[in-house]
This record gives C-alpha cells, sequence and structure tokens, in this order.
C-alpha cells in the first residue's frame, strides 16, 4: 500500500501546481526521502537510550540553570574549579 505526502507536507495551491510541472520531481523527492529516513535510522542507533537520556538530562538542567541566572561562564568557573580540586587530590 502506497501512502501520499498529503499529510506530512501542506503546499499553497500555486505552488503544488507549479510542482507538478517539474519534470521527475517525485522521484528526486522519494529519493530524498528515502536517505533522509536512513540518516535518521542510522543517528538514532548511533547512541544507546542511556546516553540519550543523558544529553537530554544536561539539557534540562542548562536550561535550568539559565532561568537561575546562573550563565555558562560561571558554570564553566565551577567546573574549572571542581576539576582541580579532584585532579589535585588524585
Amino acid at each position: 500500500m502506497n501512502a501520499t505526502l498529503h499529510p506530512l507536507i501542506e503546499l499553497p495551491n500555486e505552488l503544488s501546481e507549479k510542482a507538478r510541472a517539474v519534470p521527475g520531481l517525485q522521484e528526486r523527492l522519494l529519493r530524498f526521502i528515502k536517505m533522509e529516513v536512513a540518516m535518521n535510522e542510522r543517528r538514532q542507533q548511533r547512541y544507546s537510550p542511556e546516553a540519550l537520556a543523558l544529553v537530554k538530562r544536561a539539557r534540562a538542567l542548562a536550561e535550568k540553570r539559565k532561568t537561575d541566572g546562573i550563565d555558562r561562564a560561571e558554570g564553566m568557573k565551577a567546573f574549572d574549579r571542581n576539576f582541580t580540586e579532584i585532579t589535585e587530590a588524585l
């Protein structure tokens, strides 16, 4: 069973009419979509669910710090201090 892109992409009527006149456009779009799907599948397999969850938590923490008024430079200074303390303790 084949599907159309109608539910995925909305084109203005004037663009839709012009697109129908482009020779080979459907084949090129199909090739492009296949490549995008394959790349997305590779990206999804590249990282473990644990790594993706860690990144998600880190982004949420960074956003929270931003809303709390802690800027990136301040965070980096704190990181440097912690890193120095840890490495000196080793």
